[in-house]
């Protein structure tokens, strides 16, 4: 079964998504809808971000190209609505798109509050449509395996973990909106989530979180570090910071300290270190995680089954408990769960 799909919104996402599509098999982007004129003409050399290529000249003929969102909600050929807009206007065009009869993929975080992602959930069960949040880190080959291995218990029990995601400020955004966190949510909600959420996907919800952070421009949390409570004598930590100058190298990285071996993950790839005996090198499936998502998320759709990897219900989680950690980050207070 073919799909055609309807990306909404041409940034840094959106131009992945677009790039991924064209390696799935069975999916076909037919339509775009940006406000940009220069990107909807096919001059994406302004869409930058903090991993892959600088953007260029894209061939968009045979795609219907649309300047209103709401016009490429009415083409009767999209199967699919993939919406990579600006995090504060994830809900808004979620719930029309689902409200217009399409399957939504919609990129990560949920939404800009755990308010709007429930509003999102509640559109998905009354238009009977599937919803699916873009968490790519529970998709990523050497995360996945990682989750395998820690839920198998051959090596014992996670003993501790410590995980990192570190960028440069992101000046690359479409009007400087991921600067802004009434319309992003600060590095928290954008970039430290992805390992929040790894966190939550492969230990479940942690007791209750404390966090210290560093205010930015406007009060953004631009570096966050959460200790996530569990079992007494497991410490789960999680770093995320983008206060860093332009030129500073991204990164993702953990290592997680399990009773019979350790973990690491850093630009050598995934590496187990077991109690007795040399590292070995992890193998891992090929490709990135934006890759595995979508063609789980398409495989989803064709079956007309919810994620059984990233149900929306998680993805809400995930928000929550990203404000669990500001209120943490700000009151200078542990926050429990109920």
């Amino acid at each position: 079964m073919s799909l055609n799909i309807g990306i909404i919104g041409l940034g840094f996402m959106g131009k992945m998504h677009f790039n991924t599509y064209a390696n799935l098999k069975g999916a076909k982007v037919t339509a775009i809808a940006d406000v940009d004129g220069r990107k909807r003409s096919g001059d994406w050399s302004s869409i930058g971000g903090n991993i892959g290529a600088a953007g260029h000249s894209q061939d968009l003929r045979g795609i219907h190209i649309y300047e209103n969102a709401a016009d490429l909600l009415k083409d009767q050929a999209v199967d699919v609505v993939d919406i990579t807009l600006p995090t504060y206007l994830h809900a808004r065009w979620a719930i029309r798109a689902l409200k217009s009869g399409h399957h939504v993929i919609c990129e990560k975080p949920m939404a800009l509050k755990s308010s709007e992602a429930v509003a999102m959930i509640e559109a998905a069960r009354a238009t009977r449509r599937l919803l699916f949040i873009g968490q790519c880190i529970r998709f990523w080959p050497a995360y996945a395996k990682t989750r395998e291995l820690v839920m198998s218990k051959k090596f014992g029990k996670v003993v501790s973990a410590v995980f990192t995601r570190l960028s440069s400020r992101p000046v690359w955004s479409w009007h400087g909106w991921l600067q802004d966190p009434r319309l992003s949510g600060g590095c928290a909600l954008d970039l430290h989530i992805h390992d929040s959420d790894f966190v939550l996907y492969m230990l479940g919800q942690p007791r209750s979180v404390l966090s210290r952070a560093v205010k930015g421009a406007g009060g953004a949390l631009d570096h966050v570090t959460t200790f996530y409570n569990y079992a007494p004598g497991t410490l789960i930590q999680a770093e995320g910071a983008w206060e860093y100058n332009a030129g500073f190298p991204f990164s993702m990285t953990f290592r997680i300290a399990l009773e019979k071996a350790s973990l690491v993950f850093d630009a050598q790839g995934l590496r187990l270190c077991p109690a007795r005996g040399p590292v070995k090198p992890v193998a891992v499936e090929e490709g990135d995680g934006y890759f595995h998502e979508l063609k789980h998320f398409l495989d989803c759709i064709r079956r007309n089954c919810a994620s059984p990897v990233v149900p929306p219900e998680s993805a809400l989680r995930s928000v929550q408990l990203i404000e669990a950690e500001a209120k943490s980050a700000r009151s200078g207070k542990v926050v429990r769960f109920k």
